[in-house]
This record gives C-alpha cells, sequence and structure tokens, in this order.
C-alpha cells in the first residue's frame, strides 16, 4: 500500500496522538476540533514531551513526530552560541549580522571562547560591564545569575586549564547584559514568539503573528542583581520568588504592547509589532535557523519526518531593537492565563493543519508551493517558492 492510499483509505481523517505529559497541547488541540487518536499507530502526527527519541526510531512512513534528532543544536545555550558563530563566519551571503541580534556571548565550556572572555574582562571590575551567567541545558531561568564581578568565576575556570567540559549538565554561557531594555511601566520585559519548523529540505520556516509579553514584577534598576523580581524575566521565576506578589499582572498582549508603546511612550506607531517587530524577526530567525539546518539532518528517520514548533525569546532595548537571548522547544504552551489563551489553541490548532497539509501534498506527490491551510502564520523562508 503506497502512502498516499494509506493516508486517505476509507476517508480516514487525519489525527493526532499526544502522550500523557503533554497535556496542554491535548487541550488545545480538543479545542481546535483536531481529531486525538489514542493508538499512536494511527495518528499522522505525533506530538510528544517524552520517549520521542523512541518513537522517531520506529515511525511509519505516514507520521510526523514534533521533534528533530539532534534539535539541541538550537535549543542547547550553548551549542546554539557556536553554531550562530559557525555561520556568521562561513556565510557570504548574510543580509544581516549576528551582532544585530544576539548579544555578545562566550562558551564558558569550550577553552578557546573561555579564555577569549577572560581575556577581554577589564583588569578592575566594573558595574558598568554586566554580565548574566546562564546553564546551557536548563530552561525556566534556572542557574541564572546577572554578575559584575569576576574573579570567583575565573578562580573556578582557570581550574581547568584547556580541558573541554563535556557534560551537556555542567556547560554554561556568559552573555553580555542588556543594560537599557524596554522597560514597561518601570519594568524589565521580555517577548515570547512561536515559530514552526515546517520541512528542511525544502526548508520551510514560519512565524506566529502573535506572541506573549512577560513584565517583571518590581520596577528596573542597575542593582540588587540576586533579586529576580528585577532582572530575570521568567514567569516561573517569578511565582517562585518569596516576595512574589500575585495580584501583578505579568503578561500583556502585542495589542497593549503596541498601545503602551505610542500612547504612553510616545516611542513607536500603533502598528509597531505588526510592521517592525515582526519584520525584523523574520530576518532573525532565518539566520538561526539556517545556522543549525545541517545539525538538524544529522541521525533524520529513515521513514516518517520531523516539524518542530519554537519559541525565541526576544528583549527589546530602550530603541526598539530586538535582541534573540535563546531558542525554546514546547515554549510555554500551558495557557490559564487570559493571554496565552487567545494565543496558545490557534497557535498549535493551525501548526497542525500546516503539517497535515505538507503530509498530503508529499504523499500524492504534489508541490509545495502554496498552503491553504496557512493563516496567522507568516513566512520566514519558503524555499518551496523558490
Amino acid at each position: 500500500m503506497n502512502l498516499f492510499k494509506y493516508l486517505f483509505r476509507k476517508n480516514k481523517v487525519p489525527g493526532i496522538f499526544c502522550d500523557a505529559k503533554s497535556t496542554s497541547a491535548i487541550q488545545a488541540f480538543n479545542l481546535q476540533n483536531h481529531r486525538l487518536y489514542s493508538n499512536q499507530d494511527e495518528a499522522e502526527i505525533l506530538w510528544m514531551r517524552k520517549g520521542f527519541n523512541e518513537a522517531m526510531s520506529t515511525l511509519k512512513p505516514h507520521q510526523l513526530i514534533n521533534h528533530f534528532p539532534n534539535e539541541s543544536a538550537l535549543i542547547n545555550k550553548g551549542y546554539l552560541t557556536q553554531e550562530l558563530a559557525a555561520y556568521e563566519e562561513q556565510s557570504l551571503s548574510n543580509t544581516v549580522s549576528l551582532h544585530d541580534f544576539y548579544p555578545e556571548t562566550f562558551c564558558l565550556f569550550e577553552p578557546k571562547s573561555r579564555k577569549r572572555f577572560f581575556d577581554q574582562l577589564p583588569a578592575t571590575d566594573s558595574r558598568d560591564n554586566i554580565w548574566i551567567f546562564k546553564p546551557g541545558n536548563n530552561s525556566r531561568g534556572r542557574g541564572i545569575k546577572i554578575m559584575w564581578r569576576t574573579s570567583q568565576l575565573r578562580k573556578k575556570y582557570e581550574l581547568l586549564g584547556d580541558r573541554h567540559i563535556r557534560d551537556k549538565n555542567k556547560q554554561a554561557i556568559i552573555q553580555r547584559y542588556i543594560k537599557n531594555p524596554l522597560l514597561l511601566e518601570g519594568k524589565k520585559s521580555e517577548i515570547r514568539v512561536y515559530w514552526l519548523l515546517a520541512s528542511l529540505d525544502p526548508l520551510m520556516v514560519l512565524l506566529f503573528d502573535e506572541g506573549t509579553v512577560r513584565l517583571n514584577s518590581l520596577p528596573y534598576k542597575l542593582d540588587d542583581f540576586d533579586n529576580q523580581l528585577i532582572h530575570v524575566t521568567n514567569v516561573f521565576q517569578q511565582h517562585k520568588h518569596p516576595d512574589y506578589d500575585p495580584n501583578i499582572v505579568l503578561k500583556w498582549s502585542f495589542s497593549r504592547l503596541d498601545s503602551y508603546l505610542s500612547n504612553e511612550l510616545k516611542i513607536a506607531n500603533k502598528d509597531f509589532t505588526k510592521l517592525i517587530l515582526i519584520e525584523k524577526l523574520k530576518k532573525y530567525l532565518a539566520f538561526v535557523v539556517k545556522s543549525g539546518r545541517q545539525s538538524f539532518f544529522k541521525h533524520y528517520p529513515v521513514q516518517g519526518d520531523c516539524f518542530g514548533l519554537y519559541g525565541a525569546d526576544v528583549i527589546l532595548d530602550e530603541n526598539l531593537n530586538p535582541f534573540i537571548s535563546e531558542i525554546q522547544i514546547g515554549p510555554g504552551l500551558s495557557f490559564s492565563d487570559p493571554i496565552k489563551r487567545n494565543i496558545i489553541p490557534p497557535m498549535l490548532g493551525e501548526a497542525a493543519n500546516i503539517m497535515f497539509e505538507i503530509r498530503a501534498c508529499r504523499a500524492a506527490g504534489k508541490r509545495l508551493t502554496s498552503l491553504k491551510s496557512r493563516n496567522r502564520y507568516q513566512w520566514v523562508i519558503n524555499e518551496a517558492e523558490v
């Protein structure tokens, strides 16, 4: 039985299998009227948070899975830094520079990069020279430290000499701290956007038109660096802080951001996110994806296909320049708050529709030149049109 006949035998409705850990995805797909299968073999899309490596090795020809075998190339903060730097050095056709959107970053687990970091430090620690230390493999802001005193850090890493840290759980990066972030109601803020890597060949990448704006609990100031309510814009870290006030609003919509920038700060027009931010992020995400593309091909399944729904965290400085700080897999898909309730279900639902259409076109031998299921997702890269 060929793939096309398998997909459409007996008018079979394409469906999704979700593992038990994917509770938010299950709710979202139900709200978007997608069919969910309890039998993994019957589903066209496998949506999994756990056990996806094993599932990838047993994919059926008709199936898609929401992971790539080597996606740590972009998800791990250290590997992302290395991929971006290598692409910047090797590519001659970049229309943007890495420094346009990625803060200066050093991999402390790699001897040469580690040496470059310590060599460029001033002889005397200064509060004007602030860095953010991030474990490479952690999420939810865990292990993040803001620092300007680096003597203890130097002593720690000098003990390693020229040795490379191989253990992912002990690897870390250090990134230049953005000292002039955009302040919303006096607080540091960060934006999460959602993007879909639908195909590696041809390369097809799309960005959802709405994201979340996240605010810190306390007013911003360049001191008290250990206080995560001021400096670490992560909802998980805000909630776990003993001084967190649950009555404080931590999330805004894009429309509220536009209104605040236009009416309160008077530094942008009312369509800033649509006309400026999204357009810039398309260029920067294209750079990110192209930097990791070859790594994503490694150990690709012998049958079936992969796709990925990712997040990107973006910090705007006071001049509204966006900087991508990291990439996430399974990017905070819970939607208990009003802002995310308006984003997550349609974003996930449309992503599934796009993948079903791509799967059906491939099965039928049709070209992927246009996608009828695409509505709110915008093209970042579409090599099928070339």
